[in-house]
């Protein structure tokens, strides 16, 4: 028996929870924050037998993995004496998401 515990996006949360628990997964989810940008977090508590412990990570891996998307931002021209300010919406690449798994053993289960 396993426990992972995947760290996710509050944006990706709701679709991995729904995608892990459609293949039979028990999901419990916790909200946390934390890190450098003090974003919100979800952790996703999956207790699972170990056969089934890299179906589970692939689904997060797909539903709450870093991907790359287009943002767009609005940039200001310097006004001068040959052209008035303008703004420009430009295209920036950026990555999204992302998720930290850990997989621990366990050592007892019970479900009462």
């Amino acid at each position: 028996m396993k426990m992972i515990m995947a760290i996710v996006g509050k944006d990706d949360e709701m679709e991995t929870s729904a995608q892990l628990m459609a293949k039979g997964y028990f999901v419990t989810k916790i909200a946390t924050s934390g890190g450098f940008l003090k974003r919100k977090h979800v952790t996703l508590m999956i207790g699972t037998e170990d056969e089934k412990v890299d179906q589970a990570i692939a689904i997060i891996q797909k539903y709450a993995g870093e991907r790359k998307t287009v943002k767009y931002t609005n940039l200001a021209a310097p006004s001068g004496p040959i052209s008035p300010g303008m703004n420009y919406t430009v295209p920036i690449n950026v990555e999204v998401g992302g998720s930290t798994i850990f997989v621990m053993n366990v050592e007892r289960f019970e479900k009462m």
